[in-house]
């Protein structure tokens, strides 16, 4: 039976880039690229150039495509350490792109992780016309000193009300130049669906265990 496109019925025959070509026209990276799922697999890849074979041609050459356009110009100026504006339109846009990238990255292996973190209703309800993130999803961005690239996916659990393994979450870091952006999305258990979960904030550098 034919693998189906993370995002719609259709099979897959196509392969979206972890690192979008124009990315890698810019930057131009030179040095081997940490991929990283877990703490149980990580390796460093020569070729710049990942392609992950999870979706169809009509997703990945349209609205996926879409996104990645939009994109461009502030993440370009992000990725080259220039002072950027973020409007909220913007803020949306980034916001969309970072967790498409993460679902491609939770999808990209069927072997290791057979059954996705992101579930059909989360990818589905990314694609036009409603374009929503899933619900207890936040995404962050910072800049790092060095120009560097990194593509992490980390798994954590968490208790609500003393209930153990209330949530789950997934962690996905995206390094590009000087830019970072990290994703978290917490599915928690039916009894506590209408809670809205957030994680504790803490002072200081972020967790290197979700890099």
């Amino acid at each position: 039976m034919p693998r189906k496109c993370l995002f719609c019925p259709n099979p897959v025959d196509s392969a979206e880039h972890l690192w979008s070509d124009w990315i890698l026209e810019d930057l131009k990276p030179i040095e081997p690229i940490h991929i990283k799922f877990g703490k149980t697999f990580a390796k460093w890849v020569d070729d710049p150039e990942v392609r992950i074979k999870c979706v169809c041609q009509k997703c990945n050459n349209g609205w996926m495509s879409a996104i990645e356009n939009e994109n461009k110009p502030h993440m370009l100026a992000m990725m080259n350490d220039k002072p950027t504006l973020l409007l909220p339109t913007q803020q949306k846009l980034l916001t969309r792109g970072a967790i498409l990238k993460s679902m491609i990255l939770d999808g990209s292996s069927p072997q290791r992780r057979p059954i996705p973190f992101y579930t059909e209703c989360d990818r589905t309800g990314m694609k036009p016309p409603s374009r929503a993130p899933p619900v207890n999803t936040l995404t962050w961005i910072g800049r790092l000193e060095a120009k560097a690239f990194h593509a992490g996916l980390t798994n954590t659990l968490g208790g609500i009300n003393g209930i153990p393994k209330a949530f789950q979450g997934c962690v996905v870091t995206i390094i590009v130049g000087h830019l970072v952006i990290q994703v978290l999305t917490m599915h928690a258990l039916p009894m506590f669906a209408t809670n809205r979960i957030r994680p504790v904030d803490k002072p200081g550098a972020w967790d290197v265990d979700l890099l």
